[in-house]
């Protein structure tokens, strides 16, 4: 009995210690919350001045609806929280997002893809605009491109390289070659490509635009509720920013059509002010609602920052967007759906990687334009590298190489790569890379053999041509490549560099059985000019000196679809005896400058790449 007391004392105390801890958090919980009632700023000013940051919002943040569903109706039963996001194919999006950003400003676009949209590479880009919101940078030029001296050809070289590159790898961008010099221009200038250009020619509807530059974080899902739960039906602006600094703006479309119609106007009253801001000076009675929200400046002082914060700006240094946005809390809003038939797709794979002679610089561009038309209209991905060959320089290989790099990173995603050299263009926009793959696989000497590797021998070379390869994203095909790169002996061994070692490991009797040689054939894959037929698919253009002048020359006899493309396409330049130099096949960086008016030292000029069209 004694024993059986002393039990119930011990859980009697045990009761009452649980109970008064539960009643202590209850308690403290309260108090938290009424703290933050207390402390909560008024989400505008009625003097019409910049505000305070609205309250957080503890509704959470709504996923993306999908298919038709209206955003006015009552909401539909949500999403699993780790259920992939449903493609939105109504055509009908929350918000377009338009950044206005320079064209220097690579690194600034690398850290809002990543923090803002969730997208770290190019390794599954997004075909579609199916997610609920579309993004787009408006990429404009600088005054400084002509007028300091330190602004050397060389160096601007290498930063134009590092925008080809860009261009190449991602879809998500609007390049205008013209001097900016203030925001109200490239603001306004963002503003009326997004409204009269962009939405028309995709033929899409969007609720609202988004307007911030590519030096400001944003935390989206936070702007979108604080903008939901103030919807106007006659139409709004939303200004946060820093007294009379705006950083970022969210315009209705009724109102941006309005504004952009008084533009002329607008600006020549209020020619100092960003275009929205002018537009809420301009309207005495505006017909749409105007709120300006304290956006905050950063000052450098991370401990300014909170987790309520929705718009920090002027954020110039790299290495505060991680921190800032780690205190800010950013939820990435995802800008397309995830496509769940990828890993059993074809991926179109190829360099856009600018060497430092610019010699492939005019081509590049029309030259990747082509191969993401063959994809498109397959339905396959784009994807373009240059970080793999970028990263040769380092390790003392030819940066060919980078080849191999590039296919290792990028086969895990896909069932199949059609490697393409950058001087390789696809002529029969019509055949399907599968029917390849079928001819590969019929051809096959034993029928248990799985073939991970198709490549030709063209009919006059001693080993294969590496500009056009097939890859099974395999067992065997990760190892044959590791093998590959462990070929130390072709690392700089000309002519053939990594097509040497290719040969070579493709030969060893226990990689055989994995490979499909179209041998002595100059048509089914790989085809260089002198030897094109009708009917071929891609056509290799691989000279001893630069390749851009007949690249370029036969990008636009296919595009323009004449009927004697077939035979006078690869001949371009052969016959010219005007752009021939050093030999067949050799084309200096002056012929090709004189031929497509890129002149000597004005390097602006080689960012006119549409002129080729």
């Amino acid at each position: 009995m004694h024993a059986k007391r002393v039990y119930s004392i011990m859980a009697l105390i045990f009761m009452v210690v649980v109970v008064s801890r539960y009643r202590g958090s209850i308690t403290s919980y309260n108090e938290s919350s009424d703290s933050l009632q207390q402390n909560s700023p008024s989400s505008s000013k009625s003097d019409g001045s910049y505000g305070n940051v609205p309250p957080p919002v503890k509704e959470p943040y709504k996923p993306p609806y999908s298919g038709d569903q209206n955003p006015t109706q009552p909401d539909t039963p949500k999403q699993p929280a780790n259920s992939p996001q449903l493609p939105n194919t109504s055509k009908q999006y929350d918000t377009l997002v338009v950044i206005p950003s320079s064209w220097t400003q690579m690194n600034n676009r690398r850290w809002v893809r990543d923090t803002i949209f969730g997208i770290k590479n190019n390794l599954e880009p997004c075909k579609k605009y199916d997610g609920r919101i579309i993004y787009k940078f408006y990429i404009h030029g600088r005054s400084t491109w002509l007028k300091s001296g330190i602004h050397s050809a060389q160096f601007m070289q290498a930063q134009v390289r590092d925008l080809y590159a860009e261009f190449m790898e991602f879809n998500d961008w609007e390049f205008t070659n013209a001097t900016v010099t203030d925001r109200h221009e490239v603001w306004g200038d963002a503003l009326d490509w997004a409204v009269n250009k962009f939405i028309p020619k995709e033929k899409i509807k969007v609720d609202k635009v988004l307007i911030f530059d590519s030096t400001t974080i944003v935390n989206m899902p936070m702007l979108e509720n604080s903008v939901k739960m103030a919807n106007d039906p006659k139409g709004f602006v939303y200004i946060w920013g820093d007294n009379a600094t705006p950083f970022a703006t969210m315009v209705s479309f009724q109102t941006a059509e309005q504004i952009l119609k008084s533009r002329a106007t607008i600006k020549e009253n209020h020619p100092l002010e960003d275009l929205i801001t002018a537009a809420t000076l301009y309207y005495t009675n505006p017909s749409f609602k105007v709120t300006k929200i304290d956006g905050m400046l950063w000052e450098s002082d991370i401990e300014q920052i909170k987790a309520t914060a929705v718009v920090v700006g002027q954020v110039f240094q790299q290495e505060d967007w991680v921190p800032i946005a780690e205190k800010m809390a950013i939820t990435p809003t995802q800008a397309c759906a995830v496509d769940l038939e990828r890993k059993k797709n074809i991926a179109i794979l190829t360099s856009s990687y600018i060497y430092a002679d610019m010699c492939m610089a005019e081509a590049s561009l029309p030259s990747a334009d082509n191969k993401k038309e063959y994809a498109t209209k397959h339905g396959y991905d784009f994807v373009a590298r240059s970080s793999e060959f970028a990263q040769e320089e380092f390790r003392h290989r030819r940066l060919v190489w980078g080849k191999i790099g590039a296919i290792q990173k990028v086969l895990p995603h896909y069932e199949w790569l059609l490697w393409m050299d950058m001087d390789a263009v696809v002529a029969d926009i019509e055949k399907d890379a599968r029917e390849i793959i079928l001819k590969a696989e019929n051809m096959k000497e034993r029928e248990d053999d799985e073939i991970s590797l198709i490549v030709s021998r063209p009919l006059k070379d001693k080993m294969l041509n590496a500009g056009v390869m097939l890859i099974k994203n395999t067992e065997w095909s990760h190892r044959f490549w590791s093998e590959v790169q462990r070929r130390k002996d072709w690392y700089n061994k000309p002519p053939s560099y990594e097509q040497g070692a290719i040969w070579d490991v493709m030969n060893d009797p226990q990689w055989k059985s994995g490979v499909l040689l179209f041998d002595r054939d100059d048509h089914t894959m790989n085809t260089f000019p002198k030897y094109y037929q009708q009917g071929d698919f891609i056509i290799h253009f691989a000279p001893a000196g630069c390749p851009a002048v007949p690249v370029l020359e036969a990008l636009k006899k296919l595009k323009a679809g004449q009927e004697e493309a077939d035979q006078n396409v690869v001949h371009a330049g052969h016959g010219d005896k005007s752009l021939r130099s050093c030999g067949e096949d050799k084309y200096s960086r002056r012929q090709i400058q004189e031929e497509y008016s890129c002149h000597e030292g004005e390097t602006v000029d080689l960012l006119s790449y549409k002129s080729w069209q």
